[in-house]
């Protein structure tokens, strides 16, 4: 029987394995959302189109598939572009489908019209528009590319009238998307390293560098998914006494609890672990990417590159690149010949979190609380495994810094673009994959971006605890200001009753000043396994970024 290019397009998204789309649609939208409701795949209704990247997001980094999300043409796929701005900077597989103007009128219509393709080509490996003859090819060629090399996101175009036609070359539909992705799995079975004749390989270049090395550092990017080689990592930092640096998006790639968590970079230009990166004089690089860093990177030491992409954009000074799977590598450059410093690695990381604990937290103004409390608060009262995803602001910055990270891949950010209204999208779509409450931390400025979500979160019965850092302020911004002698000046601002706005959405709802309080709500929120917000009243005097704020004083 003849299929149409949306039943095509549905098709080939169920033969990859995608099982959930998340969108906002439009009219031109109906034809391919009718192709996915009959293909079994769910549909998750979001209330901004950029909040359905963020969930698309979310779900591919606990899934390793590609994530989905739908808009339509115009106001919707202008209004997603944040979102994907953010797969871009951040490297998520996401395909982003959005309708399509549709071409035969272009010479005399320009209502809802936008260059979709002139507009997502800077932040996509790929645009293109669907047509009855390219569908079941471009579907299948948009998901790997997502995944290939350093992911990131693709845009598909449809439009309406494309969507309704009865698409050709149906043969390709449930063969190529399987296949590719049998062919990548199978990749991370074998080290691919590239051998120059008469030269010494870029893994005994390694061996070697590691052997004349005392001090080794190693610093542990977004690209450890979705391999998760985070036995072989431990196991490398163990054998080479190499204290385990994280960028945001790669904490918890080594526990915090571990004695060799040396901390976390790519939050400020003085985060504390860079004592350790300045004190090593060997950086082995796994899954790196600069894209986190706010400081500029200029180590001086010599660095081994360990990551299933190429080192460039930008291209990073290195001894030698070991290109592939990173597990198998990591296992042969355990197996070299080292004699590491016996007072480096967990001695050195002991006397670095002695200092820090001696930092000083100013107390908190009448009837609020300090952020660390909060925080505290939360880690004492959710088990091990718990997701926390972060929005963006002061308060990303100090539980990025701060927070204890006891699992693998259960710590949410964005950080390569850092755009507000990502936590609590990312927390949801978290909670759909993990079948357990998540946490997301926001700031109030953050929470209003997405507010509307909230309705999305009891529609999907999702037991998110959703913890707001109230102080009516972008607090962020006004310290900028305060910073450099400037009034605070377009920064603050007056919030709804938060509580008010749960319980209008259907969210248990709590106002907290102090630790107990929190820790209470939070603990309710577990046992009644259901959506929570929680308005935590704060003084934001000892943010990490309030002037004047130093680590270890």
């Amino acid at each position: 029987m003849s299929q149409t290019v949306a039943e095509v397009f549905a098709q080939t998204l169920k033969s990859a394995g995608i099982e959930q789309v998340f969108g906002l649609p439009g009219g031109e939208n109906a034809e391919l959302m009718d192709a996915i409701r009959r293909e079994g795949i769910d549909f998750v209704l979001v209330r901004n189109e950029s909040s359905a990247v963020f969930m698309a997001d979310s779900t591919a980094r606990l899934t390793g598939k590609p994530g989905v999300c739908l808009t339509t043409l115009g106001p919707g796929a202008a209004n997603a572009f944040a979102g994907v701005a953010h797969a871009w900077l951040d490297r998520a597989p996401i395909l982003i489908v959005t309708a399509q103007s549709i071409s035969r009128l272009l010479d005399h219509h320009t209502h809802q019209v936008l260059d979709l393709q002139a507009i997502f080509h800077p932040v996509t490996k790929m645009t293109e528009e669907v047509t009855t003859n390219n569908v079941a090819s471009v579907v299948e060629e948009a998901l790997r590319l997502t995944t290939d090399g350093r992911p990131g996101p693709v845009h598909l175009g449809v439009s309406s009238e494309m969507a309704g036609q009865v698409a050709t070359l149906q043969e390709h539909v449930n063969n190529g998307t399987q296949s590719q992705l049998a062919q990548q799995s199978e990749a991370i079975e074998s080290v691919q390293l590239t051998i120059t004749r008469g030269r010494p390989s870029p893994l005994d270049v390694a061996r070697e560098q590691l052997a004349a090395s005392r001090r080794p550092v190693v610093i542990c990017g977004l690209g450890m998914e979705p391999e998760g080689c985070y036995e072989a990592l431990q196991e490398f930092a163990e054998a080479t006494n190499a204290p385990v640096i994280v960028t945001p998006k790669g904490k918890g790639a080594i526990h915090d609890d571990h004695p060799l968590a040396g901390g976390i970079i790519g939050l400020t230009r003085v985060d504390p672990a860079y004592e350790i990166i300045d004190d090593s004089d060997c950086i082995i690089a796994v899954g790196y990417d600069v894209v986190e860093l706010v400081k500029p990177w200029n180590q001086p030491q010599p660095l081994i590159w360990v990551a299933p992409w190429a080192n460039e954009d930008p291209i990073i000074k290195a001894e030698t690149e070991l290109i592939g799977p990173m597990g198998p590598t990591l296992q042969q450059l355990t197996d070299s010949e080292m004699t590491p410093d016996s007072s480096w690695g967990p001695e050195r990381i002991e006397a670095l979190r002695q200092k820090l604990a001696q930092t000083t937290v100013p107390e908190p103004s009448q009837h609020r609380m300090n952020p660390q409390s909060v925080l505290q608060a939360i880690r004492t009262s959710v088990p091990r495994d718990t997701l926390v995803a972060t929005d963006v602001g002061s308060h990303k910055i100090l539980t990025a810094l701060t927070w204890p990270a006891l699992a693998h891949n259960r710590y949410m950010v964005s950080n390569g673009l850092s755009a507000m209204g990502f936590g609590l999208p990312a927390a949801a779509a978290a909670c759909r994959v993990l079948g357990q409450p998540t946490v997301c931390v926001t700031g109030d400025a953050g929470m209003g971006m997405v507010i509307g979500e909230l309705n999305m979160v009891t529609q999907e019965e999702l037991p998110v605890i959703i913890v707001v850092m109230n102080d009516s302020a972008l607090d962020l911004i006004r310290a900028a200001q305060n910073r450099i002698g400037k009034p605070t000046f377009g920064t603050e601002f007056p919030n709804p009753d938060f509580v008010a706005v749960a319980h209008a959405y259907g969210l248990a709802g709590y106002r907290v000043t102090s630790k107990e309080e929190c820790a209470a709500a939070v603990q309710q929120a577990i046992s009644t396994n259901r959506p929570t917000l929680i308005d935590a009243v704060i003084d934001p005097a000892s943010y990490p970024t309030t002037p004047g704020f130093v680590w270890g004083e």
